[in-house]
Parts: structure tokens; C-alpha cells; sequence
């Protein structure tokens, strides 16, 4: 007789759920992983990447129109390329923002409310870089003004 079980791991890494899952045979509990992989040091081995820029909590973030019609979608098809972002309490965070619009009439924000409050206002074409100290615990989100609701990022700050 066959049957699996899947359990929860009692270690804790932040925003990742670890599930073992076993098989049991008549013989006993048989764990469904690869030979000669260790749990404990599989789950250690996870690391928090850093930020994809050249030096670290640096990111670059393009808007993005995308193949749709936004008259009859009923609203704006811009995005921007990156949408999350995480650092811990404490960071520089470097932005390199870039209104990839061929139209200077085309605007594009990067705007947070507080406690990051800021609101960079790009034309077509125009590109803008910024920093910030991520000193407030917590998530915030990044917006542009003019394409909410399809426009939105998150920035998660960690203690």
C-alpha cells in the first residue's frame, strides 16, 4: 500500500513556505527527495538575492506599453518592467527610472506616498535616478499617475 503525506518543515525562512513530502510503503517512511540531498542543509542553503543592478539595492525600471487596446479595455495598458522590490530597513535604494515613451507627450511617473514620498515626472524619452534611505518597516506601493490601475509596484521594506 502507497500513500503520500506532505508536512511543513519547523524552519521559518521569510516569504517561503518548506513542505517534505513522504512516501509510505510498507516498508516505512520513504522521503521524496533526491539521494544524497540533506533537508537541513538544503534549507540553509537558501540565500536572499540581492538587487539586479551593478551594486547592491540598485534597480532600473522602464515602462512598458503593452499590445492591447486600452480604449477597449476600458483602461491604460502601461506597466512598469519591475514590479517588486525588496530591501531591508536601513538600505540605500538607488532607482533608475526610464520613460521608454517615444512621445514626449507620453508622461510617466514613479510616485510613492509617505514616509517615501516622492513623485518623479518623466516626458518620453526622458530617464531619471534617484535614492532613498529605506529607514520605515513595511510595504509600500510605486505608482505612475497617469495609468493607474495597471501601473503599480511594490517595495517591500524588511527589518
Amino acid at each position: 500500500m502507497y500513500s503520500i503525506m506532505v508536512t511543513k518543515t519547523n524552519r521559518m525562512i521569510p516569504g517561503i513556505l518548506i513542505l517534505v513530502a513522504t512516501l509510505t510503503v510498507s516498508s516505512g517512511l520513504v522521503p521524496l527527495m533526491p539521494a544524497g540531498v540533506n533537508l537541513a542543509e538544503a534549507q540553509t542553503s537558501v540565500k536572499e538575492v540581492s538587487a539586479p543592478g551593478l551594486n547592491p539595492n540598485e534597480y532600473y525600471i522602464f515602462t512598458q506599453e503593452l499590445d492591447a487596446s486600452e480604449s477597449k479595455l476600458g483602461v491604460p495598458v502601461a506597466v512598469f518592467t519591475l514590479t517588486n522590490i525588496i530591501v531591508h530597513k536601513g538600505d540605500n535604494v538607488t532607482i533608475h527610472f526610464y520613460n521608454t515613451a517615444d512621445e514626449l507627450s507620453d508622461r510617466h511617473t514613479f510616485s510613492m506616498q509617505s514616509p517615501y514620498k516622492m513623485d518623479h515626472d518623466l516626458a518620453g524619452g526622458q530617464n531619471a535616478t534617484f535614492s532613498f534611505k529605506a529607514d520605515t518597516v513595511g510595504g509600500f506601493t510605486y505608482y505612475c499617475r497617469y495609468d493607474l490601475p495597471s501601473m503599480i509596484g511594490h517595495l517591500e521594506v524588511l527589518p
